[in-house]
């Protein structure tokens, strides 16, 4: 499993935060009283898109959650996303005591659910994306604090390579509709919730002549699962061009599975191809097949 740092350091706070009723009265705050400083630092990632270049945290995840909680309750939360002032910046005023910290790096078009550590939800109409997070303990003292904290990848993700030269010309989008696993995130166990989710991506496909490469991701709630998966492709008018479902489909926590075939060929067969695992230090390939 590859760790993804963020180090928390000392920076003045020009973000933008979201307070909790009982934070109404500290809009009044200047950084001198600030006790928590945080800052996603720009330490490497991995790409699933890519075997060996690397990106850093702020760049490569368009939005970044912050959140602080203490038995149970929300007490202080930071939304941010790229272009922000200050963006990966956040700092914060928290009364002496143990939290808990929950950081969520992504690209969705909107925020997950973020009431209850255990419950991240993610919603179908704003995409599933590659997700990073931290949880753990935070404490906090009169004095300001710096912490260092390790970030790791939450999903797991399904890579459908189309081998079809050209699609035909009617087919305006690609729904890939997938079960088997969940789009909640338990961030205090690591796992997918236990909801088994009814997920989907639609890929607009109006005006290509190759298929492009549909990529979904999920959260497994073990360290091995499946997917049940449909593709569907529609016409402007939401008549169905073709389909095809992939059933059983291989996956590991963390990892990729590349499945190869066409969609738009009634003669195309479904066959194992050879598993393949990269070293630890990179996004590994778990299984490669074709349909």
């Amino acid at each position: 499993m590859l760790l993804l740092a963020a180090v928390l350091l000392v920076a003045v706070g020009c973000e933008k935060m979201v307070l909790d009723d009982d934070d109404a009265g500290s809009s009044k705050e200047t950084a001198a009283d600030y006790n928590v400083v945080l800052r996603a630092s720009a330490y490497n990632i991995i790409p699933f898109s890519q075997m060996r270049a690397v990106e850093s945290l702020t760049n490569y995840c368009s939005k970044l959650c912050f959140v602080v909680y203490q038995d149970g309750v929300q007490k202080k939360k930071v939304l941010q996303k790229r272009g922000d002032e200050g963006y990966g910046e956040t700092s914060m005023k928290l009364v002496p005591g143990t939290y808990q910290l929950l950081i969520v790096g992504h690209s969705s078009n909107n925020n997950p659910t973020l009431s209850n550590p255990a419950s991240v939800k993610f919603a179908n109409a704003d995409g599933f994306t590659d997700t990073f997070y931290y949880y753990g303990d935070l404490e906090v003292t009169d004095e300001a604090d710096r912490h260092d904290l390790l970030l790791e990848r939450a999903t797991s993700m399904l890579r459908i390579i189309l081998t079809d030269e050209r699609m035909p010309q009617t087919v305006d989008r690609i729904r890939v509709y997938y079960t088997g696993e969940s789009g909640v995130f338990d961030a205090t166990i690591g796992w997918g919730g236990t909801v088994n989710s009814k997920q989907y991506t639609m890929f607009d496909v109006a005006g290509r002549i190759t298929p492009p490469m549909l990529e979904v991701y999920t959260f497994l709630r073990d360290d091995i699962g499946s997917l049940n998966v449909a593709l569907t492709a529609y016409d402007v008018e939401a008549n169905i061009i073709a389909e095809k479902e992939l059933n059983d489909v291989p996956m590991k926590n963390r990892m990729v599975t590349e499945y190869t075939g066409s969609l738009f060929d009634d003669n195309s067969t479904t066959a194992e191809q050879t598993i393949s695992l990269l070293a630890e230090t990179e996004w590994r390939v778990y299984k490669r097949l074709n349909f």
